[in-house]
């Protein structure tokens, strides 16, 4: 039930007794079909959202004091959000409350709150492929990302270029995987296979080198460097992915392109 004022030397009768009691057990419940914004009788209480569309629920400032709490859980198919009005709502998961999940909203003052998920949560690994340069935009709720990426492979010819890095720019950091070494050497006669695209694999050409080298068959370009590395994210705030170019040649074979991919979690 919502929280009474009594005064001094008032008796309690029986009934408001088992009232008190029984919360203690079975917080009352107010259900919400459409967004709502909490007042000040919602503390203590347990607000449970069922709608099948999305909806929120907002929190303003001077309704609550440090210590208050509540709980929020949805039982509707739409996804229903904490949102912060004039008071500031922070969290080390998402404000984003989806079927079946919920958590408590504690006040830390007046005008700041800490939204705690617990069980329910729905958890869903999403990955973002970048087969070319462009921007991740990390999605609402996303905090934190991992990247997946490999620079491109090194070119082998007569004229040969070193393979692409590949990148992304954390807040923290740019991090990079170099771009594999190039073969340079007159070639006279070529062949191979052209290393696939975004394979991030070093040229591997086939044929008849000139004497300097006193070999036959061709010497490779360099793989690009694999690795992984994660970093904090802003959601909404777009960061710069760079996907290595596949080194160059001339009378030889290019390397391949490489690759970067992003996982992350909602």
């Amino acid at each position: 039930m919502a929280i009474q004022t009594f005064t001094a030397a008032q008796i309690l009768t029986a009934a408001q007794m088992n009232t008190l009691q029984a919360n203690d057990y079975n917080q009352t419940v107010a259900t919400k079909t459409t967004s709502y914004v909490l007042v000040a009788a919602d503390k203590g209480t347990r607000i449970t959202m069922n709608s099948a569309s999305a909806t929120t629920i907002t929190v303003n400032t001077s309704l609550f004091a440090a210590g208050d709490t509540l709980i929020i859980q949805n039982i509707g198919a739409g996804v229903c959000t904490v949102t912060a009005g004039t008071a500031t709502v922070t969290t080390n998961g998402a404000l984003a409350v989806p079927q079946y999940g919920g958590g408590e909203l504690y006040f830390t003052s007046s005008s700041a709150a800490i939204f705690f998920p617990t069980g329910g949560k729905s958890v869903t690994r999403y990955i973002t492929n970048f087969l070319a340069s462009g921007t991740y935009t990390p999605a609402t709720g996303v905090t934190y990302a991992i990247a997946y990426m490999k620079g491109a492979g090194g070119g082998a010819g007569s004229t040969a270029a070193v393979g692409g890095n590949s990148s992304v720019a954390f807040a923290a950091g740019t991090v990079t995987a170099t771009g594999g070494s190039n073969f340079t050497g007159t070639i006279i006669a070529v062949g191979g296979v052209v290393p696939a695209v975004n394979s991030g694999k070093g040229s591997n050409p086939s044929g008849l080198w000139n004497a300097a080298y006193a070999q036959i068959g061709a010497p490779t370009g360099g793989d690009g460097a694999e690795i992984v590395a994660g970093g904090v994210v802003t959601p909404g705030v777009g960061i710069t992915v760079t996907v290595g170019a596949g080194g160059t040649a001339t009378g030889g074979v290019a390397g391949g392109t490489g690759y970067v991919y992003i996982e992350w979690f909602a």
